[in-house]
């Protein structure tokens, strides 16, 4: 899975985790643009993760909103 995901480039921000920003409205464009990058990888190591379980490990992680 590791190197599933570090193909996808998605691998640090499951590491390390991703936690959405409460308030992001004084960030500048560069900040947004790196905002959005972060929240679509987290995105596809979740879903990357949710294809690769069976049934029994997919009702364990179903609720999960990030792929930490």
């Amino acid at each position: 899975m590791k190197a599933l995901l570090g193909v996808l480039e998605a691998w640090e921000v499951t590491k390390d985790g991703f936690e959405e920003p409460e308030d992001y409205a004084g960030y500048t464009a560069a900040q947004n643009k790196a905002l959005k990058e972060t929240r679509s990888m987290d995105k596809t190591a979740l879903y990357v993760l949710f294809r690769a379980v069976d049934e029994s490990g997919f009702e364990k992680i179903i609720s999960s909103t990030t792929s930490k």
